[in-house]
């Protein structure tokens, strides 16, 4: 349908109200390889996160269905954003089914995200950076890429010039996230 070219965000928006399923298609082959090792970073099977895909990418498509819909940042910003919450009460649920330590269920749940930290709002600001910062903080944060990979991906010389990018992105980030919100904001 779109030959050599992926439709942007916008389109594939329109294509979901459409009700064009083709649009399911496209964020799966944007956005899996991101999810897929989201979840095996974080105690998950690659069966897991072929599981996690598909609901990720069914929520998408209802949220995305309503009306009253607004996709505040990137399909993947968004995607990863449901998939973190999804994995999460994943992990929750089989260690309530588990022998092991609640100190574990803890550590897991901080490795995955603070339990009632609201990530929209840090995807909103993440939007607001410049492309390059978007881009390299993805990389880095939702598809684990280590520096070299980033390196080759970005154009940039070598690793430790992508790890200054990222430092500077970050700090770039944390100034928006303090000017716009205090701690209770995340954790009230």
């Amino acid at each position: 349908m779109f030959g050599s070219r992926t439709p942007g965000d916008e389109e594939i928006r329109s294509m979901i109200s459409a009700g064009n399923q083709e649009a399911l298609v496209v964020l799966y082959r944007k956005h899996q390889l991101m999810l897929r090792r989201f979840v095996m970073k974080n105690q998950g099977s690659r069966e897991d996160a072929e599981d996690l895909i598909q609901e990720v990418l069914v929520a998408a498509w209802q949220n995305a269905q309503k009306q009253e819909f607004v996709l505040s940042a990137g399909w993947g910003t968004y995607l990863m954003a449901i998939g973190r919450n999804l994995w999460l009460k994943q992990l929750r649920k089989q260690l309530r089914f588990s022998d092991k330590d609640p100190a574990d269920a803890e550590k897991m749940s901080a490795d995955v995200r603070p339990e009632r930290m609201d990530l929209n709002k840090v995807v909103q600001l993440v939007d607001k950076l410049d492309e390059n910062c978007r881009r390299l903080l993805t990389l880095f944060y939702f598809e684990s890429l280590d520096m070299e990979h980033i390196a080759l991906r970005m154009g940039y010389n070598n690793a430790d010039t992508a790890k200054a990018k990222k430092y500077q992105c970050f700090k770039r980030l944390e100034e928006k996230v303090k000017t716009h919100y205090n701690k209770e904001d995340f954790f009230g």
